[in-house]
C-alpha cells in the first residue's frame, strides 16, 4: 500500500493474517515469488527490491522487515514497476530511466542494466504469457519492445503522450498502453499475407504490429465492387514509365535531406547503436565522430553510455579514440579527453582490463600519450629557446 507496508489476508474468513513493514515508502510492486504461497516480491519508492518468505517471520507482531526479506537490492532510483519470469527466480525493475534484470535466488545478483531504455522515467514493464518478449512504457512518450533472452531491442513505437501503464494480452498476440490523459492505445500482432492464419511466434521478425486509439478507432470497410478504377486500374504514380504520347513535366520539389543514420539513432534515443555505428564505420571524419560525442555531453548520456558497453565494443570505442588522438583543435581536444577520461574511469571492461585485447590497447594508447609528452617537452625548450632570443 501507500503505507509501504504488506498485508497477508485470508481470503476464506477476510481476516488480517500478517502485517510487514516491507518499504519505507509507497509499495508499487508486489508478485508472488518462488517456493509456495508464502513467497513474494515487493517493491516500492524507496527504490528497493526485496525478496520474502513469510515462513520465517514468525509472528505478526514480532517479525521486522530486516529479519524477514530474504534478499534486498537497491535499483537506484523509486521503483515504478516490475515483472517476474516463470519460477520467480529472475525479477525486472523499471524506475528512472532504467531497467534492471535481477536474479533473486542467488542472492539478488544483477544480470543485465537497461541504462539507455528511455529518457524519461519508465512507468511499467511486462513480459508476455511466453516470458518471450518484455514491453516498456514511459513518460517520454515511447514503447519499446525487447527480446527477453538478451534484453536485445526489436521495436519502438511513438505514443500520442505520455504513458502510465501498458500490459500484454493473455494471448501475447497483443498489448496495450495507458495514457496520462486517461485515453489508451492498443497494438496488436498482424500476421504477414500467405500465413493462412496460422499462428507465429511473437518475436518473429516478419510479424507486423498495427495499432488502433483504443474504442474509438475507425473499422477497416471493405472496397464496394466495381471500384476497381479507383483503387487499382487506370491509376499511374511516380514509379510508372511514360507511355510514347505523354509529355512529361517534372515538378519542382525542394530538396528534402536524407536523415543520416547516426541522425536516426539520436532521434530514437539509441545512444549505445550510435556510439557503436561512430567506431565501426569506416566513412567517418574526426570532425562527425566528435560532433556526436558533444551531442551526449549536451544531453548528459555520455558517462551512461561509456559505461554499459561490453568487452568487444569497449575495444572498439579504444581503437576508434587513438585514430583521433592527435589533433590540433582546442574544442576537439577537450571533446576527446572528456571521452577517453569516462571511459577509463568508468567502464568496468577497464578495470582492469578484462582481455589481452584490452590490455594491448590500452599499452598503445599509454605509448601514444607518452610520445605526445616527450613532443610538449620539446615543444617547451623551444618555446624557451625563442623567448630568450626575444629578450636579447
Amino acid at each position: 500500500g501507500r503505507d509501504g507496508k504488506l498485508r497477508i489476508w485470508d481470503v476464506a474468513t477476510s481476516e488480517l493474517v500478517q502485517t510487514v513493514d516491507a518499504h519505507s515508502d509507497c509499495m508499487k510492486v508486489l508478485t508472488p515469488g518462488p517456493g509456495g504461497p508464502d513467497v513474494w516480491i515487493t517493491a516500492g519508492y524507496d527504490g528497493k527490491v526485496r525478496f520474502w518468505d513469510l515462513r520465517l517471520g514468525g509472528g505478526e507482531e514480532s517479525a521486522a522487515a530486516a529479519s524477514m526479506a530474504v534478499a534486498t537490492v537497491d535499483h537506484g532510483s523509486p521503483v515504478e514497476s516490475g515483472a517476474a519470469f516463470p519460477g520467480g527466480a529472475l525479477f525486472a525493475s523499471a524506475g528512472g530511466t532504467e531497467v534492471k534484470l535481477w536474479d533473486l535466488a542467488s542472492g539478488g545478483r544483477i544480470v543485465q542494466t537497461l541504462g539507455d531504455a528511455h529518457s524519461k522515467v519508465v512507468t511499467s514493464v511486462c513480459l508476455d504469457a511466453s516470458a518471450s518478449v518484455l514491453l516498456t512504457a514511459s513518460f517520454d512518450g515511447f514503447a519499446k519492445v525487447y527480446r527477453a533472452a538478451g534484453l536485445e531491442h526489436l521495436w519502438t513505437y511513438k505514443l500520442p503522450g505520455p504513458a502510465t501503464c501498458a500490459a500484454w494480452r493473455p494471448d501475447g498476440k497483443a498489448f496495450a498502453v495507458g495514457l496520462d490523459d486517461g485515453q489508451w492505445q492498443m497494438r496488436q500482432w498482424k500476421s504477414p499475407a500467405g500465413d493462412k492464419g496460422e499462428d507465429g511466434t511473437a518475436v518473429q521478425a516478419e510479424d507486423r504490429l498495427s495499432g488502433w486509439d483504443g474504442p474509438s478507432a475507425t473499422p477497416k470497410v471493405a472496397p464496394k465492387k466495381g471500384a476497381y478504377a479507383k483503387t487499382k486500374g487506370h491509376l499511374r504514380g511516380m514509379d510508372a514509365a511514360p507511355a510514347s504520347d505523354d509529355e512529361v513535366v517534372e515538378p519542382e520539389r525542394p530538396f528534402k535531406k536524407r536523415e543520416s543514420q547516426l541522425d536516426f539513432f539520436l532521434r530514437k534515443f539509441e545512444y549505445r547503436k550510435a556510439l557503436e555505428y561512430i567506431v565501426t564505420t569506416q566513412s567517418f571524419s574526426r570532425q562527425v565522430g566528435l560532433a556526436a560525442i558533444e551531442e551526449f555531453l549536451q544531453r548528459g548520456v555520455l558517462e551512461t553510455t561509456l559505461t554499459e558497453i561490453g568487452d568487444t565494443l569497449c575495444l572498439s570505442v579504444l581503437r576508434w579514440l587513438m585514430k583521433v588522438f592527435v589533433g590540433t583543435d582546442t574544442l576537439q581536444q577537450q571533446l576527446f579527453m572528456e571521452a577517453l577520461h569516462t571511459l577509463l574511469d568508468c567502464n568496468k571492461c577497464l578495470q582492469p582490463p578484462s582481455t589481452a585485447e584490452l590490455l594491448k590497447a590500452v599499452e598503445s594508447l599509454e605509448n601514444k600519450v607518452t610520445q605526445e609528452l616527450k613532443i610538449q617537452e620539446v615543444l617547451m625548450e623551444t618555446g624557451g629557446m625563442l623567448k630568450a632570443v626575444t629578450t636579447l
